[in-house]
């Protein structure tokens, strides 16, 4: 592919959700862990994907994060540089925005986070999950990065200083040429980010359509739901190739405690009699106690194993054991953003585990801050997106130095619907026996 093209991303689940949509059309897409890799990548891979894993930074770092990404992969002359957003807006937004910006040396950058098929919708600047103002979701309430506005406008302005405008839904419907001439007339008002409305994938086309037509240097900014509609809006078109492996018993990791998640799992639980989930003592990861519960998960798995039965290794059956275990984290001088990176490091360690055993054929793992943990705890130096599982979730492989190559499949928290978690531990049997 002539034109390249390198995405920005804040965390794991959020580059393989965006980079899968190249990948499922035939592009090489690899996610790259470490910015200073960015200069290593092979020549023939199409589209790069850099997680910064800023999502849960301090503003600033985030920014100098986004910056050096932007920085990097401006000096390799890539056409196309798109910033990826969680599509319910967590994270540093304004920050990363002004970073990549900053760094890449953009005129513009024009702001569509709606992401259809999920149920993320942008109207009048504000974005809704499932039709609920994101300020009044579950999702606001995250712990480790908590929403304030459903006004994206609101959100990205608490970290940035450039001048935001905002393109409504009745222009978008009006077509290309016209959403072009509002683009414009944004311009010339001096605006230097432009959020602009949509709730359908045919929406995102056109918003596509219009910035492939602007004359200034424009970062594309949005969830997966935009970054879908380049290949084809873009043309960059190629073969699309596949790939197989053996089969044998398929593992999961859950460390999301997202209720979309929650029922997921209790969904496969019930309904998938070849599935065994094992929950951890979270009380003895808080406390120090990871040798004992490893050891005690171990023998769990290999009974699960004897059985021929799928496992997943699940953080918290509940919420309100995640609570008690941030109760314990203070008593024991941890704060909450301490307890939840000590649980993250564990399910990386029980992720390993998982990864190295020769009867496991296949690994699912659920939740951005334990994908990334598990990624870096196996040894991952770069994920290759093979194809796209269900919407928004990928089938990988890790790469690094004597890793093998097993799929994975990863999924943010609140994706998908209460069958997923079956459905994709089918795939991963099925690919594993497609050799």
């Amino acid at each position: 592919m002539k034109d390249k093209v390198a995405i920005i991303a804040d965390d794991f689940t959020g580059s393989n959700d965006t980079g899968v949509h190249f990948s499922k059309d035939g592009f090489t897409t690899v996610v790259v862990f470490d910015i200073e890799k960015i200069e290593n990548i092979d020549e023939k891979v199409d589209v790069v994907v850099v997680d910064t894993e800023s999502r849960a930074d301090d503003p600033k770092i985030a920014y100098k994060k986004a910056y050096k990404a932007a920085e990097k992969l401006n000096k390799k002359s890539f056409k196309y540089i798109y910033k990826k957003l969680d599509s319910t807006l967590r994270g540093n937004i304004g920050s990363e925005i002004d970073g990549v910006m900053d760094g890449g040396k953009f005129d513009l950058a024009i702001v569509a986070p709606a992401l259809p098929d999920n149920g993320r919708k942008t109207i009048g600047g504000n974005q809704f999950v499932h039709d609920i103002p994101l300020e009044k979701t579950e999702i606001a309430n995250d712990p480790i990065t908590p929403i304030k506005h459903s006004y994206i406008k609101d959100i990205i302005s608490e970290q940035c200083e450039k001048s935001v405008g905002l393109i409504n839904l009745k222009d978008v419907l009006k077509g290309k040429n016209n959403l072009e001439e509002k683009m414009n007339e944004e311009i010339k008002n001096k605006k230097e980010i432009i959020i602009i409305d949509a709730i359908t994938k045919e929406d995102l086309k056109t918003i596509a359509e219009a910035i492939n037509s602007l004359d200034l240097k424009s970062l594309l900014v949005g969830s997966a739901g935009l970054a879908e509609t380049l290949p084809e809006t873009f043309n960059l078109k190629t073969n699309k190739t596949k790939e197989a492996t053996n089969d044998s018993v398929i593992a999961g990791i859950v460390g999301s405690v997202s209720d979309v998640t929650r029922e997921q799992v209790k969904y496969a639980n019930e309904n998938d009699d070849n599935i065994n989930v094992l929950d951890i003592n979270i009380e003895n990861v808080v406390v120090g106690k990871e040798k004992e519960e490893i050891n005690r998960l171990k023998k769990l798995i290999d009974n699960s194993i004897n059985e021929k039965k799928d496992v997943i290794i699940r953080s918290a059956k509940k919420r309100k054991l995640v609570e008690k275990a941030i109760n314990i984290g203070e008593k024991n001088n941890l704060n909450q953003k301490e307890v939840s990176k000590t649980i993250a490091k564990f399910m990386g360690i029980m992720a390993k585990e998982l990864y190295n055993l020769d009867n496991v054929k296949g690994l699912f793992i659920t939740g951005g801050d334990i994908a990334i943990q598990s990624a870096s705890t196996i040894g991952a130096q770069f994920n290759i997106i093979k194809e796209e599982v269900l919407p928004g979730i990928p089938l990988s492989i890790f790469s690094g130095k004597g890793l093998l190559k097993k799929p994975v499949v990863t999924k943010a928290g609140a994706f998908g619907n209460e069958k997923s978690i079956i459905k994709v531990f089918n795939y991963l049997r099925k690919w594993s026996n497609n050799e």
